[in-house]
């Protein structure tokens, strides 16, 4: 539900008032500039998440947060003076202000701690605190908007409202209120039929009044709305910190959401390849634009090593979804140029938005490519042709010779710029994800890993107040080989022991030829063959490092796992045969299983499928499509984590 359909809905659960909440001047402008703050997170030098994933499908997160006071604009400062004021005496002394370090989407309501540097928890304002001095810097902003409207001077419901009407004023601002206080959202109640002469008095004129005007000027509210989703759908995490020092180190953790499960089928085949294509974890979360730097850590348990991670961001989404229309309708445009010219002006025009168009795209080609370089990748020259193309027009100042023998720069007459390229390359912008960046981890220690991204040095232009979507994949490995070699290695020892045993008790080279067949059918001490039999395949098991099936080094060695419980399920098979005195053409049915399972399951142990190149293997887990010369298929990971942004569920 949408901020505006949840007002809506407020407007008839409450009753109306008779009197005008409790809200100040003073409240509003601090809830707005706490907003505002929480929004930008200007004064956030660095954000960082750790996280540590032991178990399958489970995962910790912490978060750091490097916060220098010093970025505090003028107007934030004065709120956090004011905020002190509304207080009273601060939690931490006179000293102490309240500082917005974070925005939480409401999706749990699992309590948060905050600690700084030396661990000691932080003073926080608490949810309904922080949403009411929110919601009174809404209700300001709402009827600071429709003050300004044409129809505020006239004979109309909207001056009814803001001049005369006050209790369906009052309603608005309670049901504001209770929308952010309250952290639930409405549902509209059951409409019934009035009985007969009942009809609209006071109170009901009031309602009706006021969702009037909401209704009526819905369209000129649609930002004001976008606002009031991202309160409703998310807290404030507001701290008191020292105002005498200007650098502040603060930790917290939250928790992670995780996808469902895949179903049994899609799982069992990824467990039976997990040996060889490793272990697929994917995280995603979202990020103030306005916020420098990310740092992202990912810890494992020792034996589980991260044999590759990346980092991407959307940062350039907006970027792209302004330029492939632009690309796109520029195609048009120069073949209506090109069919029929419209004079000087207009040839102008159309080359001025060629260059502004093709710098863009010249200039989000170029990231691309040096994020390659900077990972020590190379930059797939099959990729991104049409793009790359347009790019090297933009920045090149090539010109072309005219009859006259002169040379003129106009980039509309280049001979590579054709509508056919310019439609090429807007299709490459979607097809080859190159809204996307990619950086790369670099932490040589086998059981962490971490990546670093540095956002746009402005957050001016088509990044501004939209959300960065962070996503990192990795694939991890049992590089060790610990469990594979030691089950490996178990397995023919099971087939080894298997062939020696019937040879001795056939007292024969070859135990399963038609002379063995009676010697097997008269064991004489059936009862110490079995005791050999259970006692050393069994003390063997018993040293395996098969671990946990339920984390993820127990994932990754599900089929060593398997491997040995099938040869020691084949060896109490084969004592069983034994003990119960049965043929000797069966027993030698049983041990030949005993040697040929063993093996076949230490051959499906050597298994190891074709690894891709480098970027090939990235773009196989998750990365943008341009990092790769070649079509790969995507290989769904085995756990997704994720934190929802302010909204979803």
């Amino acid at each position: 539900m949408d901020g505006r359909t949840a007002l809506q809905h407020a407007l008839v659960s409450i009753p109306v008032p008779g009197a005008p909440p409790r809200m100040t001047e003073a409240g509003a402008a601090v809830g707005l500039s706490f907003l505002d703050s929480a929004l930008r997170l200007n004064h956030v030098r660095r954000l960082t998440e750790r996280l540590t994933v032991v178990d399958h499908r489970v995962a910790h997160r912490a978060t750091q947060v490097d916060v220098s006071l010093r970025m505090l604009d003028d107007g934030q400062l004065r709120a956090t003076d004011l905020s002190r004021q509304l207080r009273g005496r601060s939690a931490n002394g006179d000293g102490a202000i309240w500082v917005p370090v974070a925005l939480l989407p409401r999706s749990t309501a699992a309590p948060i701690d905050i600690r700084d540097a030396t661990g000691a928890k932080v003073p926080r304002l608490t949810g309904h605190e922080s949403g009411e001095l929110v919601a009174a810097g809404l209700f300001r902003l709402l009827r600071g908007i429709l003050d300004t409207l044409p129809d505020a001077t006239g004979d109309t419901d909207l001056r009814r409202l803001l001049t005369r009407a006050h209790e369906a004023e009052w309603l608005v601002q309670l049901a504001i209120q209770r929308l952010l206080t309250e952290r639930r959202t409405p549902l509209l109640p059951g409409r019934r039929s009035a009985p007969e002469g009942v009809v609209e008095g006071h109170g009901a004129q009031n309602r009706a009044l006021a969702q009037r005007v909401l209704d009526k000027y819905a369209d000129v509210l649609a930002d004001y709305f976008e606002l009031f989703d991202v309160a409703l759908d998310n807290d404030l995490l507001i701290v008191a910190l020292d105002g005498g020092v200007d650098e502040h180190l603060l930790t917290y953790e939250t928790p992670l959401h995780v996808t469902e499960e895949a179903t049994p089928r899609r799982r069992a085949g990824r467990l039976l390849r997990s040996a060889s294509e490793g272990y697929s974890l994917e995280y995603r979360s979202h990020i103030s634009p306005g916020i420098p730097a990310y740092h992202l850590v990912v810890d494992t348990e020792p034996g589980v090593d991260i044999a590759r991670m990346f980092l991407s961001t959307d940062a350039d989404a907006r970027t792209v979804a302004t330029l492939r229309p632009d690309l796109q309708m520029l195609a048009r445009r120069l073949a209506d140029e090109r069919r029929s010219p419209g004079g000087r002006g207009q040839n102008k025009i159309l080359e001025l938005q060629t260059q502004t168009t093709l710098r863009t795209l010249a200039d989000l080609v170029r990231r691309r490519r040096w994020e390659c370089a900077q990972a020590g990748l190379p930059a797939p020259d099959e990729r991104m042709i049409a793009c790359t193309t347009l790019g090297r027009l933009a920045v090149a100042g090539e010109g072309v010779r005219t009859r006259g023998g002169t040379v003129d720069s106009s980039i509309l007459l280049h001979p590579m710029l054709t509508p056919a390229v310019l439609d090429q390359a807007a299709d490459e912008l979607v097809a080859e994800e190159m809204a996307h960046d990619v950086t790369l981890e670099n932490d040589p220690s086998t059981s962490r890993a971490h990546a670093h991204w540095r956002g746009p040095t402005t957050t001016a232009g088509p990044t501004a107040g939209a959300p960065v979507q962070v996503m990192a994949s990795m694939q991890m490995r049992d590089t060790t080989s610990a469990g594979p070699r030691s089950v490996r290695s178990y397995a023919l020892a099971v087939a080894a022991a298997g062939y020696l045993l019937a040879a001795f008790l056939a007292d024969s080279v070859w135990p399963f030829g038609p002379g063995s067949t009676a010697a097997l059918s008269r064991i004489q001490d059936a009862d110490a063959v079995v005791s050999v039999l259970l006692l050393v395949p069994g003390f063997l098991y018993t040293r395996l490092p098969i671990a946990h099936r339920h984390t993820v080094a127990g994932h990754l060695r599900t089929l060593p796992r398997l491997v040995a419980a099938g040869c020691i399920g084949i060896v109490a098979v084969v004592a069983l045969a034994i003990a119960a005195g049965l043929p000797g053409v069966l027993i030698q049915i049983a041990f030949v299983a005993m040697i040929v399972l063993p093996l076949a399951g230490a051959g499906l142990l050597l298994y190891r499928r074709s690894p891709l190149p480098e970027t090939g293997e990235l773009v196989r887990i998750g990365a943008p499509r341009w990092l790769h010369a070649g079509a790969v298929d995507r290989s769904p990971a085995d756990a997704r984590f994720y934190t929802p942004l302010g909204g979803e569920r």
